[in-house]
């Protein structure tokens, strides 16, 4: 296998280098996505701060007898629940980008950024199994 980098600055070329890695002391070849879990917590921030604005809201509510208050501090609680619902099932790469890591037996590391999904797990489905 072999990759291919450019190094450049201001759109001229800097340098300009070719990494050979054997598929045969390849250890090994993965896909990353980066924050995987920034939807699931930024759900739970939503939880949080709906839970604790509805509920600050509904006592107030009650202890003052104001069905305004009670409307809306059960109006924000439902928001804040149906925030975190939406968010924790949101895909968290929207845009179909990932890093693909090369890792040989002997040498350092190369990491690809920027490659679509589909184009990583095509090329990583090409390679032979350990």
């Amino acid at each position: 296998m072999t990759v291919r980098s450019r190094t450049e600055l201001f759109g001229r070329t800097l340098r300009e280098q070719e990494t050979y890695i054997p598929v045969e002391s390849l250890l090994r070849a993965t896909r990353e996505v980066r924050y995987p879990r920034l939807g699931l917590y930024a759900g739970l921030v939503a939880l949080g701060l709906g839970t604790y604005l509805g509920v600050s809201l509904l006592v107030d509510g009650a202890r003052a007898g104001s069905p305004e208050l009670l409307g809306m501090g059960a109006l924000v609680f439902a928001f804040g629940a149906a925030l975190d619902f939406g968010l924790s099932h949101v895909e968290t790469a929207a845009r179909g980008r990932c890093r693909v890591v090369f890792v040989p037996r002997k040498g350092p590391g190369v990491a690809l950024a920027g490659i679509e999904r589909a184009a990583a797990d095509a090329a990583l489905s090409r390679l032979p199994r350990a």
